[in-house]
């Protein structure tokens, strides 16, 4: 039987091996500092809702802007305030910049492209009843035999404007509580809160449901009177994040 001579035995170190668990090591910290910032912006963006909120304003910015009277069916909305605003949807909308004027300085305008956006706004269920409107100096031209709609450069300057302030989101349905800011006049302007920002003149609540990638405005409701706010006093659009 052979004896050892109780030497113990040699393990042969790999010069590698160092580095490459250093490499590891960076490799394992860069990516728990990556997964924590993306958890961070994740969560930011969970918390920001200003963009949808701004989405929001786009959206219902044609209908605002004359001051609607309330309604809880589309079907019920005055012919000549819907083709007001889905005329101005079209003027706000991308295709601005391709239309042309005539020579009197008017904006030309397709009324294939305000039915579009009259189906976008409130349903494809709405049909515009295309007509003119507006007074001499600022009148709307609707030519029948061209389909076209002839809009003044001057246009019209009194609207108002939406600040959304609150959200609730049911499923496709979002209920928002609208700030309207009354058009700039030398009585509005006055109408400010301690910081300088203009204060809405009353508050209105907006139904919306969206519909693939836009949404359609169902119905607008007064305020109610017994208590403003309602449910939707401490709730606000990071739920339509969800």
């Amino acid at each position: 039987m052979a004896k050892t001579n109780g030497a113990k035995p040699e393990y042969r170190r790999n010069k590698y091996a160092a580095p490459v668990g250093g490499i590891f090591i960076f490799l394992a910290i860069v990516g728990l500092v990556t997964i924590i910032f993306l958890c961070l912006r994740f969560t930011q963006a969970m918390l920001d809702d200003t963009g949808e909120k701004e989405r929001f304003e786009k959206t219902i910015l044609p209908v605002v802007m004359f001051d609607p009277v309330p309604f809880e069916n589309v079907q019920d909305i005055d012919p000549l305030f819907l083709l007001r605003s889905a005329l101005w949807d079209t003027l706000l909308g991308d295709k601005r910049s391709s239309y042309q004027y005539d020579s009197l300085g008017r904006l030309m305008v397709p009324a294939s492209d305000v039915d579009i956006h009259c189906a976008l706004l409130f349903g494809p269920d709405v049909h515009l009843q295309h007509q003119g409107f507006g007074r001499a100096d600022t009148a709307y031209v609707y030519d029948e035999s061209t389909q076209m709609y002839y809009v003044p450069t001057s246009g019209e300057v009194d609207f108002y404007t939406p600040v959304v302030e609150h959200v609730v989101k049911k499923g496709d349905t979002f209920t928002l509580t609208v700030g309207c800011l009354a058009p700039l006049n030398v009585f509005t302007q006055i109408m400010t809160d301690e910081s300088g920002e203009r204060m809405p003149e009353k508050y209105m609540i907006y139904d919306l449901l969206r519909v693939r990638d836009h949404y359609q405005i169902t119905a607008v409701r007064d305020m109610p009177v017994e208590d403003p706010n309602r449910e939707l006093v401490g709730l606000n659009s990071n739920t339509a994040a969800q």
